[in-house]
């Protein structure tokens, strides 16, 4: 039973090295890959509007739910 723990042990170790090594090497390929531009002053004020946009429209969800619920559980106070 030791043995079989040990080699599973082992094994488990050899193939998380050998993903690792397979991570590596592709991040090793990402320099000769087309580089990322970074986006316009414009761009990036368009971003952040449209996820401030976004943000307000989860909240607003939210608090209506929030309110449908709270009506439902507390009638008449």
């Amino acid at each position: 039973m030791r043995l079989l723990t040990a080699m599973s042990i082992v094994a488990l170790a050899i193939a998380s090295q050998a993903a690792q090594a397979q991570g590596q090497a592709a991040r090793a390929l990402a320099p000769n890959a087309a580089a990322v531009k970074a986006p316009s002053a414009e761009e990036s004020a368009a971003m952040a509007e449209a996820q401030r946009k976004k943000a307000e429209a989860v909240q607003r969800t939210r608090d209506e739910k929030l309110k449908r619920t709270s009506r439902s559980i507390c009638i008449g106070c």
